[in-house]
Formats: structure tokens, C-alpha cells, sequence
């Protein structure tokens, strides 16, 4: 897909998802202490697995013993994100069971200390899951990839600071944050992101700092064509033609005269240009306002939709070119992997002449392939 992009000349944002899941495996391949209690919980899930008699036996164990819901052990595949976090958390919930079922056959079970460093193992990934579960809805845009950068680091920092958190942990979320600093170091600097945050009323100017909104609005008003500093460029000069003339011509004439030569020199394009240069000036304060008029709406909750928002809130329909550029692209992969996969499915060898409108219905019906519901063509 970066090949795609980068061959059809579009500017492509990296994979947060994917980014995100390089810092945990980072971190966890690097922490000697959690090594064992991991390939543990990769052999546990593999007996389970390989036998259909030790999974009926740990479900009989469940039910009949424990008096629980039956579950089955999860196994970790390497291609797929946060499946060892899900492979841990769901050891962790049949801890009991687990310990039963080891009394009666050669398992590798874990110590009590293990299964302590199990359980804060998931606390600390439990962000990264939902985040992860987050950016993947087909809904998900890079808007929200800043605002969550910034919730993740607050809450490792919380959870760093925590009485329970041993040395280890400690600087295993040290090494995390660090990690995340560097992949996303230049995120604030980059206009995808910050102009996409800025137009979800969801957030807007909430995680800039005052350097980075000055420089997001002034972004937003130089692509809408009314930058402040086309304005100035175009009145300077006239203005020095004027200057030179008058001092020039002041050794010879009268003040008013100068003043009148000086008027009647300005050609009829200088004029258009004064006149352009105005109406620029024009446009930069109406956009402005409007700007304005946009950081003083109250902030939607998380749960609306922006883009419904954007569709009610018709005053701001001279940004749509904007809506469209920014707050369209995807924060991950997700979303298009889920449709190449579905359309692998639709596309058999017995369907390979299949009309493009008939896949899409397929694709969008029967899969249940969300789109974007947004229609930009109220803002045409």
C-alpha cells in the first residue's frame, strides 16, 4: 500500500495501529523478567489447542467445578495485532480452572509471582487494545490519532506511578513512552494531523499548544488562499513606486503637485493590484472570523459524529474542501485490509466477471462494510 501511494504521487500518513504495536512488542521482547511468564502462557495455549480432550476437560472444569462460563483458551499468532494480549488476558480469567486442570496433568503453570506480573502485563497493555479497537472502526480518521497519542502517554505515566508498579514495570513503561515519543515525535509538526484534529469538533485547539494553534490556523487560512502575508506583499509595492516618486519629484514641485503627479502616475494595473490586494485582505479577515466563530462552538462529546456536525452547521461550508483533504484518510489499515480481504471472498474463480456495482453491493451488504456516511455534496 506505501508502494501504491507513493506511485500515484499521494502524501500517505503511517499506520498508527502498527506503529503502536511496534512499541508493545518492543517493549515486551526487551523485558527479561516477562519472557518466561510469556512462553508459558504460548505453551498453555498450545496443549489446549492441539487436543480436543484437554479443552472438553478444562470446559468440564468450568462448568461443573467452578460453576462458570465455559471459555477456551486463545492462542497468540504473530500477524495479528494484540492477540498476545488477548492470549494473557484470557489465561488470566481462567486462572482457576487452569490450576485445577494442572493438579491432574504436566502443564507448565505459572508461580504466584508470575501470575501477579501477568495481571499488571494487562493492565499496561490494556490501552494500547483499546486504542488499537479505536482506530480500527472503518469511521476512524487521523483526527483522532493525536488526542489519543496524548491520552496513551498520561496513562502510562499514571499507571508508572502507581504504588504496585514494580522496578520492572517501571521501566518497562519508561521504555514505552520513550518508544512513542520517537515514533510520533514530529506529529504535532506534521499539517495531516493537526489541521485533520483541528477541524473534528470534537477537539479542535484542545491538545496544541499555543505555538502549534497559531500555526494550524494560519495553515487553514494560507490553503484557503487569504493568508495575511499575501496581503502584504501585494499593497507593498505599490507603496514604495509612490515613496520613490514623490522624492523625486519634491525638488520640483509644489506638495500638492507631487502629491497630484503621484496619484495620476499609479498605472491601471497597479491599481488591480491595489484593488486585489484588498479584497485578499477582505477574505483574510472573513476567514478569520469565521475561524474564530468555529474555536468558540462547544466541543462535541465523543460519542457524536463529526460529520454530522459539519452537515448541520452549514455557515462553515466554505471549508469543505478541507472536510474532504483532511478529515478523510483512514488512521490505520484496517479498514482497506478488511476490504481486500472481503473482496477475495466476493472474486472466486467461478465470479471473476463480476460487475464492479454488484461486488460493492455484495462487499457493503452481505460483509458489512461500513462507509462514511458524509455527503459533501450539500457543501457543493
Amino acid at each position: 500500500m506505501i508502494k501504491a501511494m507513493n506511485m500515484a504521487h499521494f502524501t500517505d500518513a503511517n499506520c498508527t495501529i502498527h506503529q503502536l504495536q511496534l512499541c508493545v512488542r518492543s517493549a515486551m521482547e526487551s523485558e527479561e523478567f516477562l519472557l518466561p511468564v510469556i512462553a508459558k502462557c504460548k505453551k498453555i495455549a498450545t496443549h489446549f489447542n492441539h487436543s480436543l480432550i484437554a479443552q472438553n476437560e478444562l470446559k468440564h472444569i468450568q462448568i461443573e467445578r467452578l460453576n462458570q462460563s465455559e471459555l477456551s483458551i486463545l492462542q497468540e499468532c504473530s500477524t495479528r495485532w494484540n492477540s498476545t494480549y488477548y492470549m494473557m488476558s484470557r489465561i488470566l480469567k481462567l486462572k482457576d480452572s487452569l490450576v485445577l486442570y494442572s493438579g491432574m496433568h504436566a502443564i507448565p503453570i505459572l508461580t504466584a509471582d508470575e501470575w501477579l506480573d501477568l495481571k499488571k502485563c494487562i493492565t499496561v497493555l490494556m490501552p494500547f487494545e483499546e486504542i488499537t479497537k479505536e482506530l480500527s472502526s472503518a469511521t476512524a480518521t487521523i483526527a483522532s490519532v493525536i488526542p489519543l497519542i496524548y491520552t496513551l502517554k498520561n496513562t502510562l505515566e499514571t499507571e508508572k506511578n502507581k504504588e504496585d508498579t514494580s522496578d520492572n514495570f517501571n521501566l518497562m513503561i519508561t521504555k514505552m513512552i520513550q518508544d512513542i515519543n520517537v515514533r510520533f515525535q514530529d506529529i504535532q509538526n506534521n499539517k495531516l494531523y493537526t489541521i485533520a484534529t483541528y477541524l473534528d469538533p470534537r477537539y479542535k485547539l484542545k491538545f496544541f499548544t499555543e505555538i502549534t494553534k497559531e500555526q494550524v490556523q494560519s495553515e487553514i487560512l494560507e490553503i484557503l488562499g487569504c493568508s495575511k502575508t499575501s496581503h502584504d506583499e501585494g499593497s507593498s509595492s505599490p507603496k514604495i513606486a509612490r515613496n520613490e516618486l514623490a522624492t523625486t519629484s519634491s525638488s520640483h514641485q509644489s506638495h500638492i503637485q507631487s502629491c497630484l503627479a503621484e496619484i495620476l502616475s499609479i498605472s491601471d494595473e497597479e491599481e488591480h493590484n491595489i484593488d486585489c490586494a484588498d479584497n485578499v485582505y477582505n477574505q483574510f479577515i472573513v476567514k478569520k472570523t469565521l475561524l474564530t466563530e468555529y474555536n468558540r462552538e462547544k466541543r462535541l462529546s465523543l460519542n457524536e459524529d463529526p460529520l454530522t456536525w459539519w452537515r448541520i452547521h452549514t455557515k462553515y461550508h466554505s471549508l469543505s474542501n478541507l472536510l474532504r483533504q483532511y478529515l478523510s484518510p483512514p488512521a490505520g489499515s484496517v479498514p482497506s485490509e478488511q476490504l481486500f480481504s472481503a473482496a477475495g471472498l466476493i472474486y472466486d474463480p467461478l465470479r471473476n466477471r463480476l460487475s464492479g456495482d454488484k461486488a460493492a453491493k455484495l462487499l457493503f451488504v452481505k460483509y458489512n462494510l461500513p462507509l462514511l456516511s458524509f455527503d459533501y455534496k450539500n457543501y457543493d
